[in-house]
């Protein structure tokens, strides 16, 4: 948001309750590992950046919509100063949901509960400009979201987050020096179920007792910046030469319980940083219809005192982790070149990589008969990229095709590592955990090398003044090429499969939409998306189901400072799984009891009044 980091630093996702959706202005797509020379680590595959709108004078804004599930939400926002120098703006947004049970129906046990939820994120926001050749800002936010019941009625999560950001632009003779910096705190409490009986979906009726099996309390704080200079020289445009830098620091306290004592004790704590320096720019000489990009960054990951301690009963067991450092020095280049007509060539090749999450290397969770294992050992991920493709533009008509492959080194994969309680007992004993339930242990591993590759047609069409068409597919071949770590104990065949689809990559991907102005206040929409089968997993013991789905939307201007708006997700009310059967054996047919399907959202319908004053 804003050039800031916004995924969660210690657990990778993304809270998109903290992102303040009535201020955004624009969004903007940096697509392909390009990105990766300004942006560093984890921009393999570009970067989405939210830009929010500045206060605007004497603004004032309300958002009201309710929609299925009782999901009720409110965003309200003013400026409260406003002058020649400096515009001073407060943001409040506020939702709550009963949810629904994502657990198919033949699966469900009569206990089972929604998944209720609610967030509320606040933001105040200062531009300072004191002159023409300057302008500064300072933001102060904070966000909390909640969940309760998450199929069990004592699973819940609490996610706080405070964050202070600031910088600015301030214009030389020649360029400019563009800067930013974030400090963030962050908390997340989460309480896991376990069962008694232990729960299985192949006897989902039988009658079980949920308890707090895990409770725990993460704690991590944030802090970075970037400063680059900026200028055109001749024929070189668009030149940024700079630095940046982040650190994370965690502690993780983890306890664990069987149904009537604690059985273990895991605190965590380590320190995650990176430098990186980088320079880029864009030469358009003046002869040729052609522009060459080339960008240059060296990246320094570190991993600094970390350390694992294990409490299981009066036994106390401290892991200090080494300090680990790795370098990557990452190029890029790329071209495109401007033919007549509206279309235009391009092609890149570029290097990146992705450091694996603290929560990868460290963190373990136990839900029900599964067991995540920390792997301190993971290293990060690096990636040959080459792009080529075409832009076709017309009045009304845009299409881009573009053909990649990627060659990923050391793949970071969630896999199994055994499947049944007998094979899994070694890695549980002594860990404060009953080898006597747990049937699946899980990992995150360098599983080996991997290629990604395919191609993407995407396109849009003015088709008449008050219809407009957008579409796009993608085909994905993805698989190892090197299996680095063993397939599942106990498994065939041995080998983690290569030569077959990376698990949650679909093989293809299609969309078609469509909006119609259909008067002057009416604006309608239809988009399709639709999927086929793939593995949740690269070892193939989990499947999601293929869907179809349809959505649609309106928007009615009722007059110059009200805006009426709806829509309806998944309008078939297609059912399919996000989160998929487990088999014991990989591309098996034997389900898998301990692990819970997910169906993904069913029709949701939502309904809403945005007005500006």
């Amino acid at each position: 948001i804003d050039g800031i980091p916004v995924n969660d630093p210690y657990f990778r996702i993304l809270n998109w309750g903290a992102i303040p959706k009535d201020s955004i202005e624009r969004i903007e797509v940096i697509r392909g590992g390009g990105a990766s020379s300004m942006w560093g680590n984890l921009a393999m595959g570009g970067i989405v950046n939210i830009v929010l709108r500045e206060p605007a004078p004497n603004e004032k804004r309300i958002n009201l919509s309710y929609g299925s599930f009782n999901t009720k939400n409110a965003d309200v926002a003013a400026t409260v100063l406003s002058n020649d120098k400096l515009k001073i703006g407060a943001n409040l947004g506020v939702t709550q949901s009963d949810g629904y049970l994502a657990v198919p129906e033949q699966y469900r046990n009569p206990i089972m509960v929604p998944t209720a939820s609610h967030s509320g994120n606040l933001l105040v926001s200062a531009y300072f400009t004191p002159s023409s050749n300057s302008k500064y800002y300072l933001k102060a936010s904070g966000t909390l979201t909640q969940e309760h019941g998450a199929t069990w009625s004592n699973t819940n999560n609490s996610w706080d987050k405070q964050q202070l950001t600031g910088g600015g632009t301030t214009k030389l003779s020649r360029g400019s020096v563009n800067m930013n910096g974030w400090v963030n705190t962050g908390e997340m409490d989460t309480q896991n179920a376990g069962t008694t009986l232990g729960f299985s979906i192949l006897t989902p009726t039988t009658p079980v007792v949920p308890y707090a099996s895990q409770i725990e309390q993460a704690k991590y704080h944030s802090l970075g910046g970037s400063l680059f200079y900026q200028e055109d020289a001749s024929s070189i445009k668009d030149i940024k030469t700079g630095v940046d830098l982040r650190s994370i620091t965690a502690h993780d306290n983890e306890n664990f319980y069987n149904a009537t004592a604690q059985t273990s004790h895991i605190l965590i704590k380590g320190e995650h940083r990176f430098q990186g320096i980088f320079a880029q720019g864009t030469y358009r000489p003046a002869s040729l219809p052609v522009d060459v990009t080339v960008g240059l960054r060296e990246d320094l990951f570190q991993t600094v005192d970390g350390s694992i301690a294990n409490e299981v009963g009066a036994t106390t067991t401290v892991n200090p982790l080494a300090n680990k450092s790795y370098t990557q020095f990452d190029p890029r280049i790329g071209a495109k070149y401007y033919f007549e007509n509206g279309l235009n060539a391009r092609a890149a090749m570029y290097r990146n990589f992705a450091a694996p999450g603290m929560n990868q290397m460290y963190r373990s969770t136990q839900s029900g008969t599964n067991y995540l294992k920390a792997n301190p050992n993971l290293v990060p991920q690096d990636n040959l990229g080459k792009e080529i493709g075409f832009d076709y533009s017309r009045t009304g008509l845009d299409v881009a095709f573009t053909l990649f492959h990627n060659q990923l080194d050391n793949y970071i994969d969630y896999a199994p590592v055994c499947t049944s309680v007998a094979t899994c007992a070694p890695l549980v004993t002594g860990t404060g955990f009953n080898p006597a339930v747990i049937s699946r242990v899980n990992q995150y591993v360098n599983a080996g090398n991997a290629v990604l590759k395919g191609a993407e047609l995407i396109g849009n069409w003015q088709a008449t003044d008050a219809v407009q068409l957008n579409g796009g597919l993608t085909r994905t071949i993805a698989y190892l090429t090197s299996s680095a770590y063993p397939s599942p104990i106990g498994t065939t065949p041995a080998p983690d499969p290569i030569n077959e689809q990376l698990g949650q990559v679909p093989g293809w991907m299609a969309t078609l939409g469509s909006q119609w102005q259909a008067t002057r206040t009416l604006k309608l929409s239809v988009q399709f998306k639709s999927f086929p089968e793939y593995a949740n997993n690269t070892a193939h013991t989990q499947k999601n189901s293929s869907a179809t789905l349809a959505d649609l939307g309106f928007t009615y201007k009722a007059n110059k400072t009200v805006d009426v708006y709806g829509s309806a997700q998944n309008i078939g009310n297609r059912s399919y799984y996000d989160s998929g059967l487990a088999t014991t054996t990989m591309n098996g047919s034997t389900i898998s009891g301990g692990t819970v399907p997910a169906l993904g959202m069913p029709l949701n319908v939502n309904v809403g009044v945005r007005a500006a004053f």
